[in-house]
């Protein structure tokens, strides 16, 4: 049975038949244009972050889109290892001193990975070789959530301590105790000033002519001459720190017997005056007895014949330092 198509199915499906190949060819355009046909060299590197990096991020070098990433992974050592794709025509410029940023063309937007250019003298790398990696951080990271949530907790602690700081402020008694304070600081100022000017004048007195600059080099001299003179007093007398170490060794002991008898000195110290006056009493009461004894009709000649004998006595031997 022979299909007949009347003139608008034919016009109809002619249309379907040119949109199908026009679909067709587009499509094959844009893989052209995008390099799905061009031939790729694998690479691989390590970054620390990978945030906004992920499975077909843009490979960029020297701002031409160059590849795109393959694979994003996690490895144990907290490293994220990714693996990516770059068209034969850019192999020639990736040496050994090109580097892998993860960066962001404009502001906002999404991350690429970018691969510098490789100077002329270095190496060529290898398909599948290692690329180095630095660390990059843009406005966007700076304000996102993972490095502000820190800061922004430190914020809200500080907000909360001035609140209070404010509500003590607030306080009618703090606040006239803290004016009060203001108050009393002039006078104490003032002060501070007349003394430091006070101490500039007894400093200048001080060192009138430099005499702490000559104080400071006598001491100097002096140290000097101490420090020449200690080894020949060691090597001259050599028992000399001996006989210092039984002096202190003396010391020592006579500090030991003092302190045991500190506590019977406490206990005779009230008893020590009246004891002297009592001792001083019984002298003149002595005194007083000998005195009446002398007068008496016995003692007077014994008396005048003992005062006699005193005195020749004491005659005696200014006269032999004269005759010398």
């Amino acid at each position: 049975m022979k299909i007949k198509f009347n003139q608008y199915e034919r016009v109809a499906g002619l249309f379907v038949l040119t949109a199908v190949v026009g679909s067709l060819a587009s499509m094959v355009v844009v893989a052209v244009s995008k390099g799905w046909f061009e031939p790729k060299v694998k690479f691989a590197t390590s970054l620390k972050n990978a945030e906004g990096i992920r499975e077909g991020t843009i490979v960029q070098m020297a701002g031409l889109r160059a590849g795109a990433v393959t694979q994003v992974e996690l490895r144990e050592n907290n490293e994220i290892f990714v693996k990516l794709e770059i068209a034969q025509k850019f192999h020639d410029r990736v040496r050994e001193d090109s580097v892998i940023r993860a960066l962001r063309p404009f502001v906002i937007g999404e991350k690429v990975l970018d691969v510098t250019v490789g100077s002329d003298a270095s190496v060529k790398l290898a398909a599948g070789a290692n690329i180095r990696s630095e660390a990059t951080m843009d406005v966007m990271d700076l304000v996102s959530g993972k490095s502000l949530g820190p800061y922004l907790e430190t914020i809200g602690k500080m907000t909360e301590n001035l609140k209070h700081v404010a509500e003590a402020i607030t306080d009618p008694e703090r606040s006239r105790a803290l004016v009060r304070m203001v108050d009393e600081l002039s006078p104490l100022v003032k002060n501070a000033n007349a003394l430091t000017k006070e101490a500039v004048v007894i400093v200048r007195d001080v060192n009138k002519d430099k005499r702490i600059a000559r104080l400071a080099s006598n001491l100097d001299a002096m140290t000097t001459e101490i420090t020449k003179l200690m080894p020949a007093m060691m090597k001259d007398s050599p028992e000399l720190a001996q006989d210092m170490k039984k002096i202190a060794k003396n010391v020592a002991v006579l500090t030991d017997e003092l302190q045991k008898t500190l506590p019977l000195l406490q206990e005779l110290g009230p008893e020590v005056p009246r004891a002297s006056k009592r001792a001083m009493e019984a002298l003149d009461e002595t005194v007083v007895t000998l005195k009446a004894l002398q007068k008496s009709f016995l003692l007077r000649g014994n008396v005048k014949d003992v005062r006699q004998e005193e005195a020749e006595r004491e005659r005696a031997p200014a006269s032999e330092n004269k005759k010398d």
